[in-house]
Formats: C-alpha cells, structure tokens, sequence
C-alpha cells in the first residue's frame, strides 16, 4: 500500500530465476578530474518473456547499466553489488572493472571463455548509432557471418543460409548483404545491426537508443518491427531511450533514471498514467505531443548534477518544484505505491494524492510567451521559384555514382515559393534529404540560387512607416546600423555580391543556430571568444567594455545568468542545453531581424529541448525576431510555429497555418509524418504507417510528383505529370486528388 518503505525491486511472478538479476549495483569511474558516480543501488530483475525500458537523460547511468550487465566495464571502473544473468554472475567487485586487472591468467582465461558464452548467445546488444556499430571496410554479410563463425561450429553453407535467415526476419532484402554500411540508409542499417543482434538467438537482447538519429518515418518502421520481433524472436528485452514516446512503445516496464539512481519503477500504466515521481512528471510534461491541444510545456529548470561533486538529499532536489528542506538533506526511501510500483520520493504517497504543491510561477511566464501573435502584414524574406541544385560533375561521387549528365544534379531545392511575415515563427518540415538544410542555407546566403530569388526586406527598407517603427522599438535594430548601410527597398539576396554593402548588411541582420551544440562551438575557445565572434567579424564595435557589454546582453537575453560565471568557461564544461544556449547568444549578439534555427533541439534531453523551445518563443515574444524552424519533428513545429511548410525531395508539398495542417492535413506526406511521431501511450500503433519504402534520391527524382514511390494512393497520371496545386488560400497542398478523394481513397485502402 502507498507509504511502505521497501527495496523496490518487483517480486517476480514467475518464482523461476529472472533473466537479470542486479542487486544493489553501484559503479564509479576513475578519471584525472575525480571519481565520477555513475551508478548508485541500482537493484531490479528483468523476467523471461518481458521487455523493461530504461528511461533517462544523457548521463544518467542507462548505458553504464547496460555495459555492467553485458560485462563490458572499462578498467577504470569501480563496482560494488552485483549482476547476474540467469543465475550466473556477469559483474561484481571480484572480476568487473579495475579488479580485472589484476586477475591471474589462468582466472582471465576462464572468465573469457565465460563471457564469450554469454555474449551473442546468451545476452547481445543493438548498440547506439547504427553507422559506428559496423566496420566500414567490410559488407554486411561478412560482419554478420563473424557471429556465427565464432560462437557456432557451423560450417560455411550452414552459415551463409543462417545469415539469410538472419536478415529476413529483420525485414531486410538480402540484397543488401553484399553492400558495405554507407551505402545502407539509416533504417537499412539498424535493421542489419538488429539482424546481427538477433543471429544467435540470444536470451536477452539490449536496445540502447535504437532509434536515435533515424527520421520520425525510420523510426516508426523500427519500433513496429521490434514489437513484431518480440512475439518470434526475441525472448526478453531491455530497451534504453531518452524518448518518452519510443518506450512507451516497447516496454511492458519501465525504469526512470536520474543521476545514475532509478527514480521510479513500474507498468507503463503506472508510469504514464499514475507517475509517483516529481522527477517521471516533469519529463512527461517536457514532451510536446500531438495527442493533446497546443499548450505550455514547463520543461525543467536547471541541469542534472555534477557527477563528480558529493552532493547530499535527493539528486533531483535543484530541479524539483516540489522539493522541501528535507529533500535536500536527507537520502529518499524507495516507496512501494502499489503492487510492484516504487518511488524514491520522501513525499511520494503526497504527490500521488495531490497534496504536494508546487509554484506555478514557471509555466505563466511561459504562457505569455505563447500567447504572443505575430502580425503578418508584411514580409521580411520572400522566395520567387527558389531552386538549389548540386552539379556533381567533376566530383568522386558523381563520377563513381552516376554516369549519365542529367543523373548528376541534385535536385535539393526546387521551385519554391513562400513569403514569411516579420515576426513570425515559420517551420519547415521533412525528413532527411527533404532539403530543409539546404534552403535554409540559401535563404542566408550561405548559397547562391540556381534559379529564382529570394527578396529580403530590412527593417528600413521600403516597409510601411508603421512596420518599421515597431520593429525597431521591438528589437532595437537601429541602433546597430550605421549610416553607411542604410538601404531602401528589398534586396534580391542571389544577386548581391558578398563584398557588398548590401550583403553586409544581410548578414549582420540575419544569423543561423546549427544542428549540433557540440560540434558548432570551437572547444579551444572561451564562452566569451565564441559569443563575440561576430562582433568582430562585422566590425561593430572594437571598444573592449562595449564587447563586454554585448555578450553579456546576449548571455542575459538566453538565460545564462550571470553572464560572468559563463564569460571564461569552455564548451566542455556547459551542459548541452548550455552549449545550444551559448550558440544562441552567438547568433543574437548583433541583435538581427532573422534567425534561422537548424534541428536545434535535435542532440538535446527531452527536458532540454522544451527550454530551449521556450526560449525561442521568449525571443520571438520580446525581440520580434523572425524564426524559421527547421527540422523533421513535426511535434515541436507544432508548439512553436505560426505556419508550418512540408518539403519532400526538394518542393513543397503542403503549406498552411499550423493547427490547420496538424488537425487537417491533406498531403498524403503530411498525413504520413503525423502517422509517425510516437505517442507517451501504449496504445499507439506505428504498424498503421501509410507510407511506403524510405525516401528516395534527390538525384533522380519522379518526373511527376516527387512522392509518387512511396504513397499508398498513386495513380498512373502520378508518375509522368507533375501535380497542380490544391486547397484554397493559406493552406495549399500539391497533389492530383482533391482532399475528399484522398479520404475516400483512405477509407477504402486502411479502413480509416
């Protein structure tokens, strides 16, 4: 009953040994900065026949866990607590870590004959980023046959037709056996890493973030084939994920990690539905979903501890809205809420009550933020048949790859119309060599157009009087502006020359956030060295105080407070969130009128990304800066976006206000990307995806509509004749069907 203390390991039903047993497991890394607590009491077992999802941020301790229970620790490892896998113990202090060192040869040899038997076999693992898990000199066929050939006494016919097995059942065509992995997709290559996986037909398989860095679309297809994998080949599972949604999918249990401590332990009924943690709600109120109406997502405030500091009380404590005086002195007990349903809470029988009250101070401050209406009366970037190709002649891959002269364009952008409004949060959408990245480039500059024009008007340009007086006392942009560029009326962006007043004018008022917070932000260089860098590149002030006083306006405006605890710290000492914050103020430091963000939460902790997402929206609310939001989760356009354009293969399929195109869409795309993104729910199901294959080369494309292979309701006047553009005013979709024939069509197809 809720209020019990207990060690909140399930008592399995089964009374047959678990697959995994960990009892009270703690590990610690020895580093030249300290000892780094990676795992702190982690006690659970994992029953035959079930799937248990491990849940956390970056840092938590998932994959420690993993490697502990797979017996792959390095040697710079410290291991108390032990665990067993069916029965037999896989990592204690005797063997595990740094004692390994110090075992005699022959206690060597027996503990590798012991765990070669258990790896592959008994226990094997879907590693994280499907591209590292292969060699990259050798095919597929080979690194799959490698399994067999050292852990089976198969002769070489029985293991080429095992291979062929092997891949079938991970959905793939053998065709792909002779291909070497960069030829492979990203979906093609976590389906041979799963078939490499499952070749032994292992006990137990570990999945540590099988989907991340794959497409909305991949990894739906993915989830779909490991929940048909569970029912014939796979015997029991551990899935490990930062996503909400992909769990939510997979396991039949889940562990909510935090700070290498399981915070919370139950069904996914008891997770989802009747969480026991302040630490599992704030995560779950970090995930903008689709299934709910468009509203604030609090995220959570601050950053995980260090894991190097001693720290006392509850790790989550500094984050907690809840947290008490003596959350932060005193260790939580683990408490049982209901059968086989624990959390490490000192207040979890309140939380679960709803007496424990928490300041609702955050989320208003959000809401103010997303109540902000952009006006969109005029433009401040307009595109007129913007086209961006990539002539591949002359190049190693265009002469390995393509022979004929018209294969050897790619099509990245082409013919694109749109006009974005002053003030407006506007998203492109699509999946992976959709060409978001690319026009997004164009759009800044960063490439020059093939064919059409982007027109981009400056806050001082031929603007209505009204227009360019607001946004100026919004954002301040005059003051930045000398006289010597001051222009009148749009500029035609493709036809500037980049040692022109005019182009220097475009880039000082328009600046891009990139994808990857780790690899954008130069390691040798001091947070204040970074944020200034365009200070000095565009010559706008060389008055050190007034440098100073710029970062530090630009730290302030992304919340890195106070500016002078950041100003001489290196990337490697922020937190991602930090480092995207920082790459942020890099880009605001001249205060533009337009700011481009690619993928920008992408790399980011679930908790992370709705920070950051408020904080576009703050500047947005507070600058009246224009954002164009590029990525391919169509989840978070949702809840920042004012219009959303889908691109596939290079054009624009749909375009429309943003709870037009998710509440009605009408591109079969559309639907598509909606279809995929998971749901925190168990009862979502990716097995209904109306889209076929992956998509295709921007090489050579459809000579009619671009999405002809892959829609589940092409017709012959689809392959030869481009489409017409259908709807009616601001929500458009390029297709030959009328939206009453698509969802008749859709009707008689899936029986929607």
């Amino acid at each position: 009953m809720i209020g019990s203390v207990a060690d909140y390991r399930t008592a399995a039903k089964d009374t047959s040994a678990p697959v995994i047993a960990v009892d009270n497991l703690s590990v610690n890394f020895d580093t030249d900065d300290g000892v780094v607590k990676a795992l702190d009491r982690i006690n659970l077992n994992l029953r035959s026949g079930e799937t248990l999802g491990i849940l956390g941020e970056s840092g938590s301790g998932k994959t420690t866990l993993a490697n502990a229970i797979i017996s792959m620790l390095p040697e710079n490892a410290s291991v108390s607590g032990e665990v067993r896998f069916m029965g037999e113990t896989v990592a204690s202090p005797d063997f595990s870590g740094k004692s390994s060192v110090h075992l005699k040869r022959k206690q060597r040899k027996i503990l590798s004959e012991k765990l070669s038997r258990i790896r592959w076999k008994g226990i094997s693992i879907v590693f994280q980023g499907s591209m590292n898990a292969f060699n990259p000199a050798y095919t597929i066929r080979k690194q799959i046959s490698e399994v067999f050939r050292f852990h089976t006494d198969l002769d070489e016919d029985a293991i080429s037709q095992k291979v062929l097995e092997a891949v079938r059942h991970a959905g793939l065509n053998p065709a792909v056996l002779d291909s070497f992995p960069h030829e492979l997709s990203g979906g093609m290559k976590q389906r041979a890493v799963i078939a490499m996986a499952l070749a032994l037909k292992p006990r137990l398989v570990i999945a540590d973030e099988p989907t991340t860095g794959l497409d909305v679309i991949t990894q739906a297809r993915i989830i779909s084939e490991l929940k048909e994998l569970r029912k014939t080949e796979i015997e029991s599972m551990i899935v490990i994920s930062h996503d909400i949604g992909v769990i939510a999918q997979l396991a039949d249990r889940i562990a909510v990690m935090y700070a290498g401590r399981i915070m919370e332990i139950g069904s996914i009924e008891d997770i989802y539905v009747r969480s026991a943690n302040p630490y599992t709600r704030a995560l779950l109120d970090s995930y903008p979903s689709l299934a709910k109406a468009r509203e604030p997502i609090i995220g959570i405030p601050g950053s995980p501890p260090d894991p190097i500091a001693e720290t006392k009380g509850c790790k989550f404590a500094s984050r907690c809205l809840y947290a008490q005086q003596v959350c932060r002195e005193e260790d939580p007990p683990a408490v049982m809420v209901s059968e086989n349903h624990y959390s490490l809470c000192h207040f979890a029988s309140d939380f679960v009550s709803g007496k424990l009250k928490a300041s609702m101070s955050s989320s208003r401050l959000i809401e103010s933020f997303h109540s902000f209406k952009p006006t969109r009366s005029y433009d401040i970037i307009k595109t007129e048949n913007l086209s961006k190709y990539f002539d591949l002649r002359g190049t190693l891959f265009g002469s390995v790859f393509s022979r004929s002269s018209e294969g050897r364009l790619v099509r990245a952008v082409d013919h694109i119309s749109v006009e974005i409004g002053r003030n407006e949060i506007f998203a492109i959408v699509g999946e992976s060599g959709s060409g978001k990245t690319t026009i997004g480039k164009t759009l800044l500059g960063l490439l020059k157009p093939t064919a059409g024009k982007i027109l981009y008007y400056p806050v001082n340009s031929s603007s209505p009087v009204e227009a360019r007086q607001e946004s100026r006392a919004i954002a301040g942009a005059s003051e930045n502006l000398p006289s010597d560029l001051q222009v009148n009326g749009p500029l035609d962006i493709g036809a500037l020359k980049e040692s022109s007043v005019s182009y220097e004018l475009f880039r000082r008022q328009t600046q891009m956030i990139f994808q990857d917070p780790y690899d954008s932000l130069d390691p040798k260089m001091t947070i204040f060295d970074i944020v200034q860098e365009p200070v000095l590149a565009h010559k706008v002030s060389r008055n050190p105080n007034e440098i100073v006083r710029l970062v530090s306006l630009a730290l302030r405006t992304v919340n890195l407070t106070p500016p002078e605890n950041y100003l001489e710290r290196f990337p490697h000492e922020l937190s991602g969130g930090e480092r995207q914050r920082v790459a942020a103020a890099r880009a605001l430091v001249l205060r533009p009128d337009m700011l481009i963000a690619d993928e920008p939460i992408s790399m980011l902790d679930v908790s992370l990304r709705a920070g950051f997402m408020n904080l576009l929206l703050k500047l947005r609310s507070e600058f009246g800066i224009t954002i164009i939001y590029i990525t391919h989760d169509i989840a978070s356009a949702r809840y920042l976006a004012d219009r959303i354009l889908v691109m596939y293969l290079g054009v624009a399929v749909e375009v429309g206000e943003t709870e037009e195109v998710i509440r009605n869409p009408l591109h079969p795309y559309t639907i598509a990307l909606l279809q995929a993104v998971p749901i925190p729910a168990p009862n979502w199901n990716p097995g209904n995806l109306q889209i076929e294959g992956e998509i295709g080369s921007a090489i050579n494309v459809p000579k009619g509509c671009r999405f002809y292979l892959r829609c589940p309701y092409r017709a012959e006047i689809c392959r030869d004749t481009p489409p017409p553009v259908q709807g009616t005013g601001s929500h458009w979709y390029l297709c030959h069907f009328d939206h009453n024939q698509i969802l008749e069509m859709r009707r008689n197809k899936f029986n929607d």
